[in-house]
């Protein structure tokens, strides 16, 4: 016997959000396109995070969830040991507001992990009936890994959380109530769009001699765990081994002054482009016009950019993580390497541009794995997921997502 299904959710975290001149809501482009497929599920959408002043940067896009609102949060914490406790006075208000907001719907959806979610795993504790959860983050201990992270990871794996919990790994059998998930950005529209342009990049890749021009492409915001610096190593061997190759870097962040000093030392400064911070459109065109990316991050939780690029047929060289047996197909789509080892990941290049069949079946597969995980399957997924755990059955969206 099923339950009536909520027909509210309040969403809590700490994703910025920023309001246009007509006063339109603002989020992270990738981030509202998979929120707008919640906001389809429900009558009403809260959100409940912090708002920033300013129009909307790049990267940033209106939510078409019909009269989605926003309940505001001062914004505050970081992950170190002056952040956190600069942030102890914001707590009791973010508890109070969080609960409040939490018992005027009937189901929220925490995203962590993150301070805001933190406080709310406790603050929404029994004030709503349906509880959801979906960990971002890498879903294992790690060293350098922050403290307050491994707290929400381990109370999210306790079944006294309540609730269904989406988390980038393989399926627990002792933790039936985490979910293996995925993160995508493209729409079933998009990626049909894309069909040309890889056909094209196949005719081409089988044609184009050895020594190229080859055009890698690293996208992320550049910081240590990123580690582009990896990736700009990987292109001085590559480069010294033969190739003609150059590196576009699309992200903006802290390291941007170690990088260009490490590509001059390398001697590659003329071959690596940093483009900045770029919007989805420019991420697309970039890895039209791209034929192999590099994600070397330390930790990664699930790399929506690596699909992304297997949507223009770009094959990823990923760093291992609990996704990334998944992402990669175990080889068949991409290749997992070790982000300490640049030496490593440059040979494992070298040796995809001497297979030109293996490097035409990753591309083969990596488009189909994407067309079973785009948004629309998404939506439909959460659908499901929500049906199973909450054990509900929702009614069809009111409106497209």
């Amino acid at each position: 016997m099923t339950a009536a299904p909520p027909r509210s959710i309040a969403v809590f975290g700490d994703m910025p959000h920023h309001r246009d001149a007509q006063g339109r809501l603002h989020g992270l482009e990738p981030v509202v396109a998979q929120l707008d497929h919640w906001g389809a599920l429900f009558d009403r959408m809260v959100l409940c995070g912090p708002l920033l002043p300013g129009p909307p940067p790049s990267g940033f896009a209106p939510y078409r969830t019909p009269g989605v609102e926003l309940v505001e949060l001062e914004r505050a914490g970081g992950n170190d040991l002056r952040s956190k406790l600069a942030m102890i006075p914001r707590v009791p208000g973010w508890a109070w507001r969080t609960r409040r907001v939490a018992r005027s719907v009937e189901a929220v959806h925490l995203r962590c992990p993150c301070n805001i979610g933190l406080v709310s795993i406790f603050s929404t504790w029994r004030a709503a009936r349906y509880r959801y959860a979906i960990y971002a983050g890498v879903w294992r201990p790690y060293a350098g890994e922050p403290r307050s992270f491994g707290w929400q990871r381990r109370l999210l794996a306790g079944r006294w959380f309540g609730g269904p919990v989406s988390v980038y790994a393989d399926r627990d059998p002792q933790r039936p109530h985490l979910e293996p998930f995925f993160s995508p950005s493209f729409t079933d529209e998009e990626w049909r769009a894309a069909e040309p342009v890889v056909a094209a990049k196949l005719a081409d890749i089988a044609e184009r001699p050895a020594e190229g021009p080859w055009r890698l492409v690293v996208v992320g915001r550049l910081t240590p765990n990123k580690n582009q610096q990896a990736a700009v190593r990987v292109l001085a061997a590559v480069v010294e081994a033969g190739l003609d190759a150059t590196l576009e870097v699309l992200g903006d962040g802290p390291q941007l002054a170690a990088l260009e000093a490490l590509a001059a030392e390398l001697g590659v400064a003329d071959r690596v482009a940093f483009r900045g911070m770029v919007d989805l459109r420019e991420v697309t065109r970039t890895f039209a016009e791209s034929h192999i990316q590099l994600l070397t991050s330390k930790q990664e939780g699930f790399g929506k950019v690596l699909l992304e690029g297997m949507v223009q047929g770009v094959v990823p060289l990923l760093s291992h993580s609990p996704a990334s047996g998944e992402i990669s197909g175990h080889g068949s789509r991409g290749i997992v390497t070790d982000p300490e080892r640049p030496d490593l990941i440059a040979r494992s290049l070298l040796e995809l541009v001497a297979d030109r069949a293996r490097w035409a079946a990753m591309v083969h597969d990596a488009r189909a794995y994407t067309g079973a995980h785009t948004l629309e399957v998404f939506g439909q997924e959460v659908r499901n997921l929500l049906e199973r755990q909450w054990r509900v059955h929702l009614p069809p969206p009111a409106t497209g997502a």
